[in-house]
Order: C-alpha cells, then sequence, then structure tokens
C-alpha cells in the first residue's frame, strides 16, 4: 500500500514540479490526504527523477555544440541564476521547513501568483500582436535577465508560489516570450534539483538512518517506483506543454491555482 501511495505522489510531483502550478503545495496536501509524512528529505527524493527528464528533454539545448564560446556563455548564465536561490535556501531552509508550511500561506501564494499569470498574459498576448519578440531561444537571454530570473527563485522557497511559475513571470516582465521564458524556467530547474538531492544524499549519509529513515520498506522498491513515475510524469508534462506553447496555457494555470487555493482555504477553515 505504501508504495502505491508513494507511486502517486511521484505522479502529482513529476506533473507539478515543471508546470507553475506549486509543487511543493500539491505534495503537502497529499502528504495530509494520503497520510504520508512529507519531510524536506522525502521532497528532495522526489527531484532526482524530473531533474533525469528535464535533462534528457533539453539535451540538444545543452549539450549541443558543448565546446563552443556561446554554450560556455550560457552556462555561466545558469550559474548566476542559480546563486541566489542557493545561498538563501541554504541558509534559511530550517526556518522556511518549521514556518511557512501552513495552510493559510499555501492559499495566498496559490492565488495571488495565479491572478498575476492571469494578467500577465493578457497584457503580454496584446503587446506580441503588435511586436515580434527578440529573444527567440534560450541561450539569447542576457546576464542581466539570467540573474533577475535567478534572483526572483527566491520567492519560489515560500510554499505555494511554484518555482517554475514564478521565473516564468519574471521572464516575462523582462521581455521574454512566455515559451522562452518556461524552458528557461526547465533549464535552471536541473542546477536547483540536482543540488538539493546531492544535499539528502550528504545529510542521509550522515544519519544513522540514512535514507532508510525517509523511505519505509520495501525501500528500493519505492526509491525506483518515486523515481519512474517522477521522470515519465515530469517528461511527459513538458511534452505536452510545448505542443501548447502557442495557446493561454498561463491562464489556465492561474485559474487552476485560484481554485486550489480557495480549496485549500475552504477545507482548512471550514
Amino acid at each position: 500500500m505504501e508504495t502505491l501511495k508513494l507511486g502517486f505522489v511521484g505522479i502529482i510531483q513529476g506533473i507539478s514540479e515543471l508546470l507553475p502550478i506549486s509543487s511543493s503545495a500539491h505534495m503537502l496536501l497529499l502528504g495530509e490526504l494520503l497520510k504520508i509524512n512529507v519531510t524536506s528529505s522525502l521532497l528532495i527524493l522526489f527531484h532526482l527523477g524530473t531533474t533525469v527528464a528535464v535533462i534528457i528533454f533539453l539535451r540538444k539545448q545543452l549539450f549541443k555544440n558543448l565546446f563552443s564560446k556561446k554554450k560556455l556563455l550560457f552556462y555561466i548564465k545558469i550559474l548566476i541564476a542559480t546563486l541566489p536561490a542557493g545561498i538563501v535556501g541554504f541558509l534559511f531552509n530550517d526556518i522556511i521547513s518549521k514556518h511557512l508550511r501552513k495552510h493559510w500561506i499555501l492559499a495566498i501564494s496559490l492565488i495571488l501568483w495565479g491572478i498575476v499569470m492571469i494578467v500577465l498574459e493578457a497584457r503580454k498576448d496584446k503587446k506580441e500582436e503588435i511586436k515580434k519578440e527578440k529573444v527567440s531561444t534560450v541561450e539569447n537571454i542576457t546576464l542581466k535577465q539570467a540573474f533577475l530570473i535567478g534572483l526572483s527563485q527566491t520567492i519560489a522557497l515560500i510554499p505555494g508560489t511554484s518555482r517554475s511559475g514564478i521565473t516564468t513571470i519574471a521572464g516575462i516582465f523582462l521581455g521574454l516570450p512566455k515559451y522562452v521564458a518556461l524552458k528557461f524556467s526547465f533549464t535552471l530547474s536541473i542546477p536547483v534539483l540536482l543540488g538539493s538531492f546531492a544535499w539528502f544524499l550528504a545529510k542521509s549519509f550522515k544519519s544513522t538512518n540514512g535514507i532508510s529513515g525517509v523511505i519505509t520498506q520495501p525501500i528500493y522498491l519505492n526509491i525506483l517506483t518515486i523515481f519512474l513515475t517522477t521522470f515519465i510524469f515530469g517528461l511527459i508534462s513538458m511534452k505536452l506543454l510545448r505542443k501548447a506553447k502557442k495557446k493561454k496555457w498561463l491562464t489556465f494555470f492561474g485559474i487552476y491555482r485560484i481554485i486550489l487555493g480557495i480549496v485549500v482555504l475552504s477545507v482548512s477553515y471550514l
């Protein structure tokens, strides 16, 4: 039964991690519903499958002309964009885990950024009708844009915000087309998720319980279940979103966030 629960959570994590709907909100709510203790370590363990999915999805973008000057500059932009959230997350992880995982915080974050997405897409679409965007690929993002988008990731440390959501919003504010902003968000997820997973492994090896202190028996079956579900559904979600890149997908996710936020408030306080 525990394996089935983790598999279901893995499906939701694989979908929500890369879409602008807040995976942390979904994971925390599912944890309560399914009676699973969703700790920070468990959340991080779920990241491995989605990270591999992103790498495979963006393999041409990441590895084509690997040793060219343009590619090296692109990696520098990723590094610059990763540092702010990495530093803030490292310094304040305990505070975030203890004090910011409240239902009302989840709900407000979901609703607030959902409204921003709807308004922003409406305004952006009007501008795009009269102005052709200059940035057509993530490699053409400037150092300044990369840093500011990376800086916005620090806001995503508040549960309910969504890392992919806030970085996409920041990218659009900085003049990027919606899908380019989202692809850069996908790219930024790689060092963030790999870094958090490496931190989890280091912490597990120091612990007397190790990984078994996070995952219940049968431990290897459960880990495999988590990896496969997050990998498969993470890849599916990115491919579906690529097909819908010219449609009002940001508005759709904004409405979904608002409804979910209202549900969270209703369940918590009614």
